[in-house]
């Protein structure tokens, strides 16, 4: 009994040693990332609600556009019937003069729409028309062009001029076709011409106006 005292008031008590961990502490640390990732989680899926609103959003909005485009063209073409009709009632009451009127237009037209058919077919890709005008007689063509390091201005036009003339169908419609004027200029850092060709346009003859109707 006196040893056990003596051991105790010795120190032997001393030798105990505890450790101490918080365990409300590291619980609150994985509560708080959890939180963070669920936090994530809805904000995804609030981004991905939002973007799915806004698609259907988006949709109903070009099909109820879509949807007035075409009550405007139904509604244009029960204007067109209309006029059609109106026009067929006018046509009953038409005059030998001016069926004759008529007549006398169909034989003095020109075939614009194949003209300009031509035009397109015989312009080459780095030539571009920007200008088709008609007065006085006269077909007034604008157009500008590529310029190459071996090539003048010139040539460019000039070379596009008997293109035009050289085609039969539709140098037959004029009765000169010349260049009035062609000018060299810069185009951001690219050489090109700007030109004019005018091209005066013939009478048809009767025998031409015969060819035309058939």
């Amino acid at each position: 009994m006196q040893s056990q005292q003596a051991w105790r008031s010795a120190g032997g008590w001393t030798m105990n040693k505890f450790i101490v961990i918080n365990l409300n502490q590291a619980e609150s640390r994985e509560s708080k990332i959890e939180r963070w990732k669920e936090a994530g989680r809805w904000v995804i899926f609030g981004i991905l609600i939002g973007l799915l609103l806004y698609a259907n959003g988006l949709i109903l909005y070009i099909n109820f556009n879509y949807n007035q485009l075409i009550q405007v063209k139904r509604q244009q073409i029960v204007e067109v019937k209309d006029e059609i009709e109106r026009l067929r009632v006018v046509g009953k009451n038409l005059s030998k003069d001016d069926i004759l009127g008529l007549a006398e237009l169909e034989d003095d037209r020109i075939l614009w729409a194949r003209n300009l058919e031509l035009l397109g077919e015989m312009t080459p890709d780095d030539m571009a028309l920007t200008g088709l005008r008609y007065a006085q007689n006269k077909l007034t063509i604008d157009g500008i062009a590529v310029i190459y390091a071996d090539q003048k201005e010139f040539d460019i036009v000039n070379s596009y001029v008997k293109t035009l003339k050289s085609n039969q169908e539709f140098a037959n419609e004029f009765t000169r076709i010349r260049f009035s004027s062609f000018a060299r200029q810069d185009f951001r850092g690219q050489d090109i011409v700007q030109f004019q060709i005018e091209a005066t346009m013939k009478r048809a003859t009767q025998t031409e106006k015969q060819r035309r109707r058939s």
